[in-house]
């Protein structure tokens, strides 16, 4: 009869048992790390709040110079296709657009944010063109302008008019939805420097 080994007593076989506990945890932390990732529960994930307007705005635009122009008053209106804009030239013309009217004199580099949120801005402070005072006002919304991109200086008339509520309203009916979406400049495993998405 072979008599029993106590392995327990084997320097050789603690080693390996202490290896193999080691392997072990590793592989348990590994997978608990894949799994957060996967279900969204670890920092590879964000929650997203995006918001559709139901309102509109009545926008009322004066010419202070030569195709330069400033927002001297807003409106909160019922509906979003109600929607209008009133521009005031200094020739004395009133021009009177809907919202597709409106919408179609903004191009997309109205929409870059290159210009300053405070009053120490001199390059523009004889306001900006059409374009870009319409999507950086209240009406922007109605364009799909985020709720948390501010407005630049010297959009509105004064930066008491700028905080006039409507674009707080606006917010406050608007339709809102929020979804995870993989965070910004994150790939593989450890990460990455790639960064790709839409914000709101």
């Amino acid at each position: 009869m072979t008599p029993a080994r106590h392995f327990s007593k084997n320097p050789k076989f603690n080693d390996r048992l202490r290896q193999g506990g080691l392997y072990v945890a590793v592989a348990a932390l590994l997978a608990t790390h894949t799994q957060c990732t996967n279900s969204g529960g670890g920092g590879d994930w964000e929650a997203v709040t995006t918001y559709e307007v139901t309102k509109g705005v009545q926008t009322t635009l004066e010419e202070v110079e030569p195709d330069k122009f400033e927002v001297v008053d807003e409106q909160l209106l019922e509906g979003k296709a109600a929607s209008s804009v009133i521009i005031k030239r200094l020739t004395g013309e009133v021009d009177t657009l809907g919202l597709a009217e409106a919408q179609s004199l903004v191009t997309s580099q109205d929409t870059v944010s290159t210009h300053s949120t405070t009053n120490n801005n001199t390059h523009y402070r004889h306001g900006y063109g059409i374009g870009p005072v319409l999507y950086w006002s209240s009406f922007g919304h109605m364009m799909g302008r985020s709720f948390n991109t501010p407005s630049p200086y010297n959009v509105y008339r004064s930066n008491g008019f700028a905080s006039s509520g409507v674009t707080d309203q606006l917010r406050s009916t608007a339709l809102s939805r929020t979804e995870m979406r993989p965070v910004r400049g994150r790939t593989g495993f450890f990460g990455g420097s790639g960064r790709s998405r839409f914000g709101s």
